[in-house]
């Protein structure tokens, strides 16, 4: 069994301060851009309600173009494992 990582954000300063509780362990720096973090970006990102039958039919028939191979090769690019429980 495994303990969850250990996560901490802040500045570089604020991090060295936690050297007692890190030293001796395997660590991940990841830098982040110089943006300051804001509220909003821990909200859960909104997504456009789900298509129905009714609002597809629009296209029904409209489709022009040879990417089918692009399309496809974007779904596998873009796909993630998913897990049922």
């Amino acid at each position: 069994m495994t303990a969850d990582p250990l996560e901490l954000e802040g500045t570089w300063e604020e991090i060295i301060d936690q050297g007692e509780k890190l030293a001796g362990k395997r660590v991940r720096v990841i830098v982040l851009s110089d943006q300051p973090h804001t509220e909003s970006a821990d909200k859960p990102t909104s997504f456009p309600p789900r298509s129905t039958a009714q609002s597809l039919l629009k296209y029904a028939g409209t489709w022009e173009g040879d990417d089918l191979e692009e399309c496809l090769r974007l779904v596998y690019e873009n796909r993630s494992e998913v897990a049922f429980e």
